[in-house]
């Protein structure tokens, strides 16, 4: 195999496996930005290139993409590619977003991405959809942000960086192996170029944050049992009101069991980049 560019037995293959191979070639951690008012045109996710190889290829990324226009579906050339299973989606500046149409992507998404300074805000929010079922099915992991970079160089940490990939943000897990070593790569390479770069280290923002989250989760499944609690609709206001400020402890068995059904919550940084 001189050539390995190529792989000329791929048409012969299965169909299935022919399909799981375009799927794996997707682009993966790209970021789509939901927020109440956004400037579309620079956050938009366009269609990855892999579904400019062939029809094949793109069958499989439209059927694993949201593809609609965003925020309204009424300009039909300003459609986005959000793929749920291998995008990240970072929710912003007004969430819940009363006045547009999140289900799809919602729906759709298994990794967000939050401001994490913002507990009493769209955190809250979010946590407390997460618990009742109201949003977010299929989220595995949510990246609370604890700081916000910008650098001309961050295509160092996007090796599969396209042109059309230009001005998008990347996640970088602070409790991922491959992101940290990313990080120390980068800050090497920085020293070379006589730069000193300054990123939080991950015990520095990780502590803090697990406390004020582990808070904000016992106090919003203890409102969650008060409120599904059949038991408790039969009380006096004055028992009401006492349960309804009542937090039950992080080791209560049914909390135990409850956060089990929570996604993977870790502490991140995007990265910005512009062109």
């Amino acid at each position: 195999m001189s050539d390995l560019s190529t792989f000329s037995p791929f048409p012969r293959l299965p169909i299935e496996i022919r399909r799981l191979i375009w799927a794996n070639a997707l682009p993966r951690g790209r970021v789509q930005l939901f927020a109440k008012s956004v400037p579309w045109e620079d956050w938009r996710l366009y269609p990855p290139l892999i579904a400019r190889v062939c029809h094949e290829s793109r069958e499989v990324a439209q059927d694993l993409a949201i593809v609609r226009g965003f925020p309204t579906a009424r300009d039909k050339h300003n459609e986005t590619w959000f793929i749920g299973s291998r995008d990240v989606l970072e929710l912003a500046s007004g969430y819940p977003y009363p006045l547009s149409n999140p289900e799809p992507f919602f729906a759709a998404a298994e990794a967000l991405a939050i401001n994490a300074g913002d507990f009493r805000g769209e955190i809250q929010s979010v946590v407390r959809d997460l618990i009742r079922g109201t949003w977010f099915r299929s989220v595995k992991v949510v990246y609370l942000v604890a700081e916000q970079i910008s650098t001309a160089y961050w295509p160092r940490f996007r090796p599969d960086l396209t042109e059309q990939d230009k001005g998008k943000g990347t996640i970088l897990d602070l409790c991922d192996s491959s992101d940290l070593k990313s990080i120390e790569e980068y800050k090497t390479w920085a020293r070379s170029q006589e730069m000193s770069p300054v990123f939080p280290r991950r015990e520095e923002v990780e502590i803090p944050l697990r406390a004020a989250l582990d808070e904000l989760i016992v106090g919003e499944l203890s409102a969650y049992r008060h409120l599904t609690d059949p038991e408790s609709h039969n009380t006096t206001r004055m028992q009401d009101t006492f349960q309804s400020h009542h937090i039950l402890s992080r080791d209560d068995p049914w909390v135990q069991q409850q956060w089990k059904r929570l996604p993977d919550f870790r502490p991140a940084l995007l990265v910005l980049g512009w062109t």
